[in-house]
């Protein structure tokens, strides 16, 4: 029965399903686009090496740089929009020395302070008669 409904309903499903087809491809080439980094970081390899053999001056470089790392956080959204694992912490930009660094905001907050054990105390290990441990197989089987 089934390929009589396909062969039946051909000229409907057989146009979606090749737009479907060329639809999800077409998906993936730009999700890959998108989140494809490679190009920006070779690009600020390539930034870095020309700042140490001195064909650009620094100003040139924190310029391109700050290009570039608003490039690759714009890849980083992307990644974050599909799901993708991102790794690390936010992108920092590095600032210029007469240029103050901005407050955003996101510094890590203090600790408590925790007590620090005694070295002459040995490590604390739990003795077995100090432990209960319960288990319910009541709902095991459902």
């Amino acid at each position: 029965m089934g390929l009589i409904k396909h062969l039946l309903f051909w000229p409907y499903t057989g146009p979606k399903f090749l737009f479907d087809f060329a639809m999800s491809k077409v998906e993936g080439v730009v999700r890959e686009e998108l989140t494809d980094d490679n190009a920006v970081k070779a690009e600020l390899l390539e930034l870095q090496l020309k700042l140490e053999l001195g064909d650009i001056t620094e100003d040139e470089f924190v310029m391109h740089e700050a290009a570039l790392m608003q490039r690759l956080r714009e890849i980083r959204d992307w990644k974050e929009e599909f799901g993708m694992g991102v790794s690390g912490g936010p992108v920092r930009m590095a600032a210029r020395e007469d240029e103050p660094e901005e407050d955003d905001g996101s510094e890590l907050e203090e600790l408590p302070d925790l007590p620090i054990p005694d070295p002459d105390e040995g490590p604390r290990v739990a003795r077995p008669d100090d432990v209960t441990v319960e288990i319910n197989l009541g709902d095991w089987h459902q």
